[in-house]
């Protein structure tokens, strides 16, 4: 029912559209990291073009620390992010994800000491996690490869490179997904949306949009 009520509320967000804002125009610059783009930003934006075709996305993907320092220099109308848990700064939680270890299919990289890790450049949340993960374990670990790219660090993970941390839900076929054993638990990290202002029009529907769109998965935000 939840997946016919979303379709309801975006035919909704539609009609409301033409009739009290049928001429909404303008850009709206949005920050987001590549892997929640990839998983679940598409479609929220894909719904918003429709609604509002004459508003122009700039959409930039980038590592959560260069979208922080661009909005904080007004680069950016709207900027998600990724942040700890329950955190006190600016934003608002609009998501959850709960991360898993990932390695290639023959599990090479598991099984070195110290264990090559295939992580984002400091500061990084799932490079904290990682490490902070296998420090209380009492596993030792090395960074082995370095990669701001998605796409560069599964390269690396599909040639037995190293382990690295990815969301539950973007660990690709073809790898090998640990949950736990013989890993330690990763703890949940949390997605945030940040807002400059003042906003414009068309930035404000597409914060409101995001918000709404993302409130009622299946991971609720605590």
């Amino acid at each position: 029912m939840l997946a016919y009520a979303q379709r309801l509320l975006n035919l909704n967000d539609e009609v409301m559209a033409q009739l009290n804002a049928p001429n909404m125009a303008g850009i709206v610059r949005l920050g987001t990291p590549e892997d929640f783009a990839t998983s679940r930003l598409s479609k929220v934006l894909s719904s918003f073009a429709h609604t509002y075709p004459a508003v122009a996305l700039e959409v930039v993907c980038d590592l959560t620390l260069r979208l922080e320092q661009a909005f904080h220099q007004h680069t950016f109308d709207l900027v998600l992010i990724k942040r700890e848990q329950r955190s006190s700064a600016q934003g608002i939680p609009v998501w959850r994800e709960p991360l898993v270890w990932v390695a290639s299919d023959d599990g090479f990289a598991l099984d070195q000491r110290p264990m090559p890790l295939v992580l984002s450049p400091a500061p990084c949340v799932y490079r904290k996690r990682a490490t902070e993960a296998l420090d209380a374990a009492g596993i030792d670990w090395r960074i082995a490869y370095t990669c701001s790219s998605m796409a560069g660090s599964l390269a690396a993970v599909h040639a037995g490179l190293g382990v690295t941390v990815l969301p539950k839900e973007m660990a690709p076929p073809g790898l090998r997904m640990i949950d736990n054993d013989p890993l330690p638990a990763l703890d949940d990290t949390e997605i945030a949306l940040l807002s400059d202002e003042p906003l414009s029009a068309p930035a404000k529907r597409l914060r409101d949009h995001i918000i709404r769109s993302l409130e009622h998965h299946d991971l609720p935000v605590v």
